[in-house]
């Protein structure tokens, strides 16, 4: 019987060591395109605290399209099953596993936009601006908050579990304002820039799925990738990373009839 346990001890640390390990090291990268047009974003209506909030022209951001047609705000993940162990996580990630991300009250909205974070980490919630806010955020797994920062004032706030969605943050004083917050225990997780672009570096090498969310139209369940069309409800999509190698998506074609339909 104690063979029995010291085999089945064994075995499992066996187990434990190939999930922790990567055979190697690959970066992915693409750049998110919108086919068709979505016009331009509108402008927010400013309804409270005018001599604050219109020092800069508000528009909504839910939907931003560069010149060229680049998407942003679109969000990558590595997407997982329940049973699915973590990916190993590069060394590279642990500097930041600690780190203090900041969300910011800038004139009347928050920034960034979309803001990432791993259970690990900490919210800095600050607000910038010469007036009160709340911040009112809306979880699944996580318990929901709402709280008043006075002008110049900061909240620290930490979520301890993974969400299968991005949060949505608000202000109840002012309620035009709203962002997202994006909690995933792995480190791969990227949200693409202004131009539509994004990058994940340092996954471990392997056949991995990758989920893509936007702010406006969710999950992309429809997207052109290679100049070949590949749906999924769920908006996962399969990619290969190769060891030493960056795996270029190139161009991911987004329909803008998708992104309106939301």
């Amino acid at each position: 019987m104690k063979s029995l346990h010291f085999s089945s001890a064994l075995l499992l640390a066996l187990c434990v060591s190939g999930i922790a390990s990567a055979e190697g090291w690959g970066t992915i990268k693409g750049k998110f395109v919108v086919d068709g047009k979505v016009g331009d974003p509108a402008p927010l209506e400013i309804t409270k605290d005018k001599e604050v909030c219109t020092k800069t022209k508000l528009f909504d951001e839910s939907l931003l399209v560069s010149a060229d047609g680049g998407l942003k705000n679109v969000c990558v993940w590595v997407s997982l099953g329940r049973r699915d162990p973590q990916p190993p996580v590069h060394p590279d990630y642990d500097k930041t596993a600690d780190a203090t991300i900041l969300v910011d009250n800038l004139a009347c909205a928050y920034v960034p936009h979309v803001a990432v974070v791993r259970p690990s980490q900490k919210v800095e919630f600050k607000n910038s601006d010469p007036i009160a806010h709340n911040f009112k955020v809306d979880g699944f797994a996580n318990n929901p908050f709402n709280t008043l920062v006075p002008a110049g004032g900061t909240y620290e706030h930490q979520f301890p579990s993974e969400e299968r969605v991005p949060m949505v943050a608000a202000c109840s004083i002012h309620p035009w304002m709203s962002g997202f917050i994006v909690v995933k225990e792995s480190p791969y997780v990227a949200v693409s820039a202004e131009d539509g672009t994004f990058e994940i570096k340092n996954m471990p090498a392997g056949e991995w799925k990758f989920q893509f969310w936007h702010t406006s139209g969710g999950y992309l369940g429809e997207v052109k990738m290679g100049g070949k069309s590949e749906k999924d409800r769920k908006g996962e999509y399969e990619v290969k990373v190769e060891d030493g190698k960056t795996t270029d998506l190139g161009v991911i074609t987004v329909s803008a009839d998708i992104l309106k339909k939301k």
